[in-house]
């Protein structure tokens, strides 16, 4: 699977380039696309089941892998794909394969779900997905061997298209698919099970798996269906009477032609989708497809503009980056990163993906190395274990082939401004040596851009800079004309409190004070050139206490209702308090100005969530107002964009992303189910968690 790129019908990819590109798109609109199609699937759940990901958990269904993933990371996979298939210059024979192949793999889907569920099966999701990957094994021969490979799907039948595999490629593709699978731990064996079988008869069915019998069957009825558009009227189910079948055959069709309409291919009425039928537009399609990605400008989507630039802070984050980049970009699942690290400048460390303590380290003065060539003349290499006359090839190169697990390895070095950071080494077997020479120019144009991020964010590069003098005495006089009102104002408040007898709320104080005490901390963290270090802050516990004093400073003479749903247990995050409650009153202040009258808004906790193999908590912040516009939208975290009038507005919501990055965690805007604004904010679990 790595390096073959999967291809899709165009007409998904269109499809899922608006969903990609829609504000209002969620995560469940993604997933359900990407579940129509075999190539995509599979992309999806090599990278859930790779090491870059260690996702070592069951998927549920395919909204699962996108949300363990990342929404935006599966965004560009998406994105990636469609920018490579277009380049890739398929001839009419692979695009007429692609939209056969696709056809019969959801119609077989769709057909073995219904089985499964007219049989009261426990996992119709399985079949299902069984379905959808029954024939990966003939789609990867396809993408691999496409000019051999037309002439044995022709054959007369399917016994002798399984027959003429075996003897030029020494499988089957029913073996094939099913040993594929049985790398992707995250799903059942039965599903592998029922893609190896799905082609066996009905005697040697008996008494196997029912998963196996619902497949085969339901890829039976397919096979007949995306030819002709209707079901063989000669062919009899052994697992479903005849009444129960012709309803299935009704909702099936129901199904695909709603999929159909969907990716813009309207039927007459009454007519199935075949595979003549969707083959007919499809230069059409393609014709979209190149001026979506022309338009949007979807060429440079490719990069490694990293969000959280702070988490690019250690050899092994930047390779966790790049191998997850990798996997989703280009579906390549063997690298490692030799660096060199300042402190033993006379050597480089091998860094993996599952990191190894202490890391292997190879002295530059090995010069018979490839692999440290390749650093040190900064230019791509080939390595392998045995070089062209037969002689073992120096001892640093094959102990990194043997490392990553294959026979060759191509080293790219991550240059900046002629500064050679290190090496990105990528390994492979012998036969994919052309393909990874092809995709050669794009990664290491997408290593360069890594190693921009990586010099302009490496520890030690500093923030701000040096102050000059005279700019460090500015800072202390501005932090000694704040300080002082700072302090009346806290001595105020302790006589007021003092002339009431002590009547105000002994909390609400407590808070007001602490807030007094968070400004104070802000203008000395700005004055050092200090960052704030992380404490572990309870958030059920902040967000109660913070919340009603910020409505209530806020919107004067308003009855705001808050209304709370958080998590029976609390979290504690990584985020100092200080930082915490800016964000919080940043969100409140812009629930509250949203609406206009009295109003209420919308608190939520959900204490453990995985994102992109991390685990969060989150808290969610909604009004009642009337949402935000699609312009505003796309720029929503950036200064001085506002829903608001007024010059100078809108900084809230841009604090609020910058404060999150630094502690590495994310704000999401989305629309509630009211119509108002709803906003997602994800902070890291504590350690101690």
């Amino acid at each position: 699977m790595e390096l073959v790129r999967l291809p899709s019908p165009p007409h998904v990819l269109c499809k899922l380039l608006d969903i990609c590109h829609d504000p209002d798109s969620s995560l469940g609109d993604l997933a359900d696309l990407i579940s129509i199609d075999a190539a995509l699937t599979s992309k999806l759940i090599m990278a859930a089941n790779s090491g870059a990901f260690a996702i070592n958990q069951s998927l549920k269904n395919l909204e699962q892998a996108v949300t363990l993933i990342g929404h935006a990371q599966v965004k560009t996979m998406v994105t990636t794909a469609s920018i490579q298939q277009l380049f890739a210059g398929l001839i009419e024979s692979q695009k007429k394969y692609i939209c056969a192949a696709w056809l019969d793999s959801i119609y077989c889907a769709v057909f073995a779900r219904d089985i499964a569920i007219a049989l009261d099966y426990k996992y119709p999701q399985d079949a299902y997905l069984a379905g959808l990957l029954h024939d990966i094994g003939q789609i990867v021969f396809d993408a691999k061997y496409h000019d051999q490979y037309i002439k044995i799907i022709n054959s007369t039948s399917e016994a002798e298209t399984i027959a003429q595999e075996i003897s030029k490629f020494g499988i089957s593709h029913t073996e094939l698919g099913a040993e594929i699978i049985e790398h992707w731990s995250s799903l059942s064996p039965a599903i592998a099970d029922a893609v190896r079988f799905h082609h066996e008869d009905e005697r040697q069915l008996q008494g196997g798996d029912i998963l196996c019998r619902i497949v085969a069957e339901a890829g039976q009825i397919a096979r007949h269906w995306c030819r002709a558009g209707s079901a063989d009227a000669q062919w009899r189910s052994s697992l479903i009477d005849h009444k129960d079948l012709n309803n299935i055959y009704v909702h099936v069709h129901d199904t695909v032609t709603q999929t159909a309409n969907k990716l813009g291919i309207f039927l007459p009425r009454s007519t199935s989708l075949t595979q003549a039928q969707l083959s007919k537009d499809i230069e059409r399609e393609t014709g979209k497809l190149a001026r979506k990605i022309r338009d949007a400008s979807l060429i440079k989507v490719i990069s490694a503009e990293e969000a959280y630039p702070a988490a690019l802070n250690s050899p092994d984050k930047l390779l966790s980056k790049v191998a997850r980049d990798m996997q989703l970009y280009f579906s390549i699942s063997h690298l490692a990163l030799l660096f060199h690290d300042p402190e033993t400048p006379e050597s480089l460390s091998l860094h993996e993906v599952r990191p190894v303590d202490p890391p292997c380290r190879f002295s530059l003065e090995n010069s018979a190395s490839r692999a440290v060539r390749s650093y040190l003349e900064k230019r791509l290499t080939w390595i392998e274990v045995e070089g062209s006359d037969h002689q073992k090839s120096p001892m640093p190169d094959r102990q990194i082939i043997h490392r990553l697990k294959h026979h060759v390895a191509l080293c790219f070095p991550i240059i900046h401004a002629d500064e050679a950071i290190g090496t990105i080494v990528v390994g492979c077997h012998k036969t994919q040596r052309n393909n990874l020479d092809k995709l050669s120019d794009i990664i290491s144009s997408y290593l360069e851009d890594i190693a921009e991020t990586w010099v302009n964010h490496r520890p030690g590069r500093g923030g701000r800079g040096a102050k000059s003098e005279r700019e460090q005495k500015e800072i202390d006089k501005l932090v000694h004309e704040i300080s002082n009102p700072l302090s009346v104002i806290g001595n105020y408040i302790d006589i007021v409190n003092a002339r009431s007898g002590g009547t105000g709320s002994d909390k609400e104080i407590g808070v007001l004070k602490e807030e007094l005490q968070r400004v104070r901390n802000i203008v000395l963290n700005f004055k050092e050139g200090n960052e704030p270090e992380p404490e572990a802050v309870m958030l059920n516990a902040e967000l109660e206490s913070s919340i009603p004093l910020y409505v209530k400073s806020v919107s004067p003479g308003l009855e705001i209702q808050i209304m709370w749903d958080l998590d029976r247990n609390d979290a504690e995050i990584d985020i100092t308090r200080d930082a915490f409650r800016q964000i919080v009153l940043n969100l409140v202040k812009n629930a509250i100005e949203a609406q206009t009258d009295d109003a209420a808004i919308m608190v939520s906790s959900n204490n453990f969530t995985n994102i992109d193999g991390r685990v969060y908590a989150q808290f969610t912040i909604s009004d009642r107002g009337r949402g935000i516009n699609t312009k505003t939208r796309n720029l929503l975290f950036s200064p001085l964009i506002s829903t608001k009038e007024g010059a100078g507005r809108g900084l809230g919501l841009s604090v609020v992303a910058d404060i999150l990055r630094a502690f590495k965690g994310q704000v999401k805007y989305m629309k509630n189910e009211v119509g108002g604004a709803l906003f997602e904010v994800s902070i890291p679990l504590s350690l101690k968690q």
